[in-house]
């Protein structure tokens, strides 16, 4: 499974957002991904562990996950069981068009400030979001105007700045495993620009190689070597979109690869073009 991508340009004249309301798709689990836009996702049925950056969610029905979409990120699904989940996409900067800036300010401000976050929704809440979901979807299906559509996506976000108001922030309670992974992703979110080997990081989270390997795939469904590189590639789009004076050979270098042609070849098959073609098709879209 290749990683999500959008047409930026389509998306901003023509797709100012999108909605997938339970969807039921088997995924592939272990492929990380990375997008330009800002993400809802709601967790209805299954069994989900989520990562996002350095972070781990073990999700129940009833999760909401705000994502700023260019962090990593990758869902590890058990086989077998039904996954369903909701997830909107939208452009920030179409929100910012759309309303004043103070009230477009409120309404990114908990993707912005609090950067990933997941909040467990209950009772009347989980009622109140369910039913604004419910009604974004038959819009879409009854082919409604966009200004019809985007009137429920502001009332989403609403909700969200509400909740995310007067959530409390609290540990997860992660199981030793858990909690073993999730020393392994922060240490390679730090180092990852570096010569790493699966020693270096065996030993800075002080587990044998043998059980830091088969519990890291147990856990994330991906080996820690392909999350590594997945993290590499991730920062090397952003730098490539970022930075376009920058050689293609400097952001080899600076994402932590030694050598061009390895660079080049996991690139084109994360991202399924070269660093160049990535390149200027991000700069063509923006013009």
């Amino acid at each position: 499974m290749k990683p999500v991508s959008f047409n930026r340009k389509q998306m901003q004249l023509n797709q100012p957002f999108e909605f997938h309301y339970r969807n039921e798709d088997p995924m592939a689990g272990g492929v990380f991904h990375s997008h330009a836009f800002y993400e809802i996702y709601y967790f209805h049925e299954g069994q989900c562990t989520y990562l996002i950056g350095d972070k781990i969610y073990v999700l129940k029905p009833g999760d909401l996950l705000l994502m700023n979409g260019l962090t990593l990120h990758c869902p590890r699904i058990e086989p077998d069981v039904r996954y369903i989940r909701s997830i909107a996409h939208f452009d920030p900067g179409f929100v910012k068009r759309w309303v004043q800036p103070e009230a477009a300010a409120a309404l990114l401000n908990p993707f912005e400030e609090l950067s990933n976050y997941r909040i467990s929704l209950n009772g009347s809440e989980r009622m109140e979001f369910e039913k604004i979901m419910v009604d974004l979807d038959r819009l879409n299906k009854m082919g409604a105007t966009q200004e019809r559509r985007m009137l429920r996506l502001f009332d989403m976000l609403c909700v969200i700045s509400e909740l995310c108001r007067t959530a409390v922030n609290h540990r997860d309670s992660f199981s030793e495993k858990e909690r073993h992974v999730q020393h392994v992703i922060t240490y390679v979110e730090q180092n990852y620009m570096n010569d790493l080997t699966l020693e270096d990081i065996a030993h800075a989270v002080h587990l044998t190689k043998q059980y830091l390997s088969s519990l890291f795939k147990e856990v994330t469904g991906t080996t820690v070597f392909r999350y590594m590189y997945s993290r590499r590639i991730n920062q090397a789009k952003i730098l490539l979109w970022l930075h376009p004076n920058l050689a293609v050979t400097e952001v080899c270098y600076a994402v932590g690869f030694k050598h061009l042609a390895h660079f080049s070849r996991m690139f084109k098959e994360m991202v399924g073009r070269t660093p160049e073609d990535y390149r200027n098709s991000r700069l063509s879209a923006l013009t």
